[in-house]
Formats: structure tokens, sequence, C-alpha cells
């Protein structure tokens, strides 16, 4: 707010609220999900918002009940995982990013994420349990980062606002379903169970990010709006 300049113009920033694609509905949800570049990665950001926070927004409960610890040394933990986030998302993207596909870089994040999960699960103590949290805030800040960066690849420049707005409801739908499923399970089942879900749904993660994102071409303007590229060529 204070030293980086609006990019865009009074003009345009008006003709966005007077657009009907900048406000949120279910019925452009629907059909950004059904379109062959936006929906997977939609989906994709779902999903992992939800294996993410069955762990985050459990964790506190799963910390006193499983390992016995306290609310400071909980909290130590956690920021441990923030300050990982930050070193990933703040200084690693760069390099992963320069070195490999963003599409490779999402399918290895599930990957990551799923065994970190499963890791989690039956962690038997805090030692064991900092080393799988690095691979965890690795995973989740790789994820982070480039499914946004890819959402703003597949659309339209005027679309990315509204797209990425869409990926945020959907992460919104997934925070305020994890923590009462998460405590469910933590009640009825066991620590483990939350872990051994946020797996499985990364599991899942990763054979729908095989097939749906991993396989499409390089070239996302020719495969996500091959319309706009054949009237620029013309």
């Amino acid at each position: 707010m204070l030293w980086l300049p609006e990019s865009l113009s009074p003009e345009r920033r008006a003709d966005a609220r007077r657009n009907p694609g900048t406000r949120f509905s279910f019925r452009l949800l629907g059909e950004a999900l059904q379109r062959p570049c936006v929906g997977p990665l939609l989906q994709i950001s779902l999903l992992y918002s939800l294996a993410f926070t069955l762990f985050q927004s459990n964790f506190a409960l799963y910390a006193k009940t499983r390992l016995a610890l306290d609310v400071q040394a909980t909290s130590f933990v956690l920021t441990y995982v923030g300050i990982l986030s930050v070193l990933v998302q703040g200084f690693a993207i760069g390099k992963l990013t320069a070195r490999f596909r963003e599409r490779r870089l999402i399918f290895t994040g599930t990957i990551v994420l799923a065994l970190a999960l499963l890791g989690w699960a039956f962690a038997p103590n805090v030692w064991t349990l900092l080393v799988v949290l690095a691979p965890t805030a690795l995973a989740a800040g790789v994820l982070n980062t480039v499914l946004a960066s890819q959402l703003t690849k597949v659309v339209r420049r005027e679309e990315t606002g509204g797209t990425l707005g869409l990926s945020a409801s959907l992460q919104t739908f997934a925070q305020i379903v994890a923590p009462g499923l998460g405590g469910v399970l933590l009640e009825n089942v066991g620590t483990w169970s939350i872990g051994v879900l946020g797996a499985l749904i990364m599991a899942w993660t990763i054979s729908f990010t095989r097939h749906k994102v991993l396989s499409q071409p390089d070239d996302t303007d020719a495969s996500c709006h091959p319309g706009e590229v054949s009237a620029t060529a013309a």
C-alpha cells in the first residue's frame, strides 16, 4: 500500500467493477471447473487445501493428545513450520521454478505432501515430528505459490483476478470443512486418522494431477485459449 504503485488505471478498474465476471457466482464457478486448463487446477487447489487444513487446523489438538505438548511447545513447532514456509516461498521457489516446469513442481509437491502427512500421522515423538514437518512446509510452500502462478497463465489477463478469487473461495470452503471433520476423526478414530485422511486425499490428487495437468502441453496459450492465439497470429 505504501510503496507499490497501482498497476491498473482508473479506467481499467472501473471496467473491472462493471464486468459481471469479476463477481462470485456458483454459475461462474461451475463454468470454470469445466474448463480444460482452469478446472483441474481449481480442483487440485481445493483438494490440497482440504488436506493441508486438516493438518493445520487440528495440529494443536493432535499435539496435545498424541505428544502431550503444552501451548507454548505447540506454538514453537508451528513457528518452525511458518519459518520454513516463508523460506520456501521467499527464496527457494524462485530457484525451483527457474529449473523445473511449474506443472512438474505441482505434481512433485502433491507426492511430497502425501508422504509427509502419512509420516505426520504416525510420528512417535517431537524430534520425528520436526523432521516430518520440513517436507510438509516445503510442499505447502511450493503448491501455494505455483498453483496460483499456473492459474494466472491459463486464463486471459482480464480473467486473472476472478479466477484467483474462485480459487480462494474453494480454499475457504476447505477451511470451513476441515476443522470439524478433523475433530470428529480425532475424537472417534484416533490421532493418526487425520494424517491418513490427508494422505489419502493427496494420493488421489497425485493421480488426478498426473492425468489432468502433467499431461497438458507446454504451450498453455495454444491449449487453453486457442481462439485468442489464432486471432493474434492472423
